[in-house]
């Protein structure tokens, strides 16, 4: 039985997929995320230490959504994997906007308030928006790494990731409202989620089920 990994977005658990129908004849294998080694461990050696300790098998799938595709995509480098699931991501580094290229020359990310960002809970008050409101208790409420040293080393692995559209068959799922990653900057294959943001996986659940039904049947 064929395998499918689940990595989460940043800071979020694998109960974020929980929403998710996967098509049967697939073993599902949830990962989560490890607590870096050091605030300047290396992507790479990050990945190569998932793959040891969920063991992922050659010739799996996985998925990954926003920092998750990321690191599928790095685990795609150092594993023969059959095939990719992005969802609400970027497959190369040329589809960061630009305020990814301004936050990573100025430096301002150290400054950033990663108590908060660690309980988006807190946020969601003072939003003058409802609909943010809503989204970030979302967010919040399918988040398991809250560690601020985790944060620090994320956010400093995402800006300085240099990565490309993998040569191995994928699906990109993403919202069309995305503001995280827009979708106007996407290259490659692209599934469109019509009006959906960047938490397109918790939101449109059966629109993303069925894009991957599609994508699985040629396995």
């Amino acid at each position: 039985m064929k395998r499918i990994y689940l990595m989460p977005g940043m800071g979020a658990g694998s109960h974020i997929y929980r929403h998710i129908r996967w098509p049967a004849g697939y073993e599902i294998v949830p990962m989560e995320w490890l607590m870096p080694q050091s605030p300047t461990e290396p992507l790479s050696r990050y990945v190569e230490r998932l793959i040891a300790h969920y063991a992922v098998a050659p010739g799996s799938i996985l998925a990954g959504m926003s920092f998750g595709g990321v690191i599928i995509n790095e685990m795609s480098r150092q594993l023969p994997v059959a095939g990719l699931i992005f969802i609400s991501t970027v497959k190369t580094h040329r589809a960061f906007p630009p305020r990814f290229r301004w936050a990573r020359k100025t430096g301002i990310w150290r400054g950033f308030p990663y108590g908060l960002i660690t309980r988006p809970e807190r946020l969601a008050p003072w939003m003058p928006v409802r609909v943010l409101r809503k989204r970030l208790q979302l967010y919040a409420d399918y988040m398991s790494m809250r560690n601020t040293g985790y944060f620090r080393w994320a956010m400093r692995s995402i800006l300085h990731w240099k990565g490309d559209v993998p040569g191995l068959p994928y699906v990109h799922i993403h919202g069309t409202a995305d503001h995280i990653f827009p979708y106007r900057r996407l290259t490659g294959r692209v599934e469109p989620v019509e009006g959906a943001g960047h938490l397109a996986l918790m939101t449109h659940p059966r629109r993303v089920s069925a894009l991957i039904a599609d994508f699985l049947k040629d396995f």
